[in-house]
């Protein structure tokens, strides 16, 4: 995820990010050819202190995939085709248990080793 993250800041191409664990899923779109935008890095920044979590030990519930999956595909094809507005700088957490989102926006780290370098 991080080296992606890279390379989409530095060629300026968005990047459209979707995990998804247990119960729980997220979407971000990040504008990264908009030098004013945050990067991925900046919301969940890279370290040694991170601890990584992976859904082959935690499990997914997989309709959980398919909703995420199509929202990804939905985000991309708006960029892609310039139509629609894309869900830039805005993080979505989507809760399968009781079928809600909550939007959170995301701002730039002025601090950030990526989008900041």
């Amino acid at each position: 995820r991080h080296a992606v993250n890279r390379a989409c800041v530095k060629f300026g191409k968005p990047l459209v990010s979707g995990a998804a664990i247990r119960l729980d899923g997220q979407l971000a779109v990040f504008e990264l050819n908009n030098p004013q935008a945050p990067c991925y890095h900046c919301l969940f920044p890279e370290g040694d202190d991170v601890s990584e979590v992976r859904c082959a030990t935690m499990g997914v519930f997989a309709p959980l995939t398919g909703v995420i999956g199509t929202l990804q595909a939905s985000e991309a094809l708006k960029i892609l085709a310039g139509f629609g507005q894309p869900m830039y700088s805005t993080l979505q957490i989507y809760d399968s248990r009781s079928c809600e989102f909550t939007k959170m926006k995301i701002r730039k780290d002025p601090k950030c080793a990526v989008c900041n370098a």
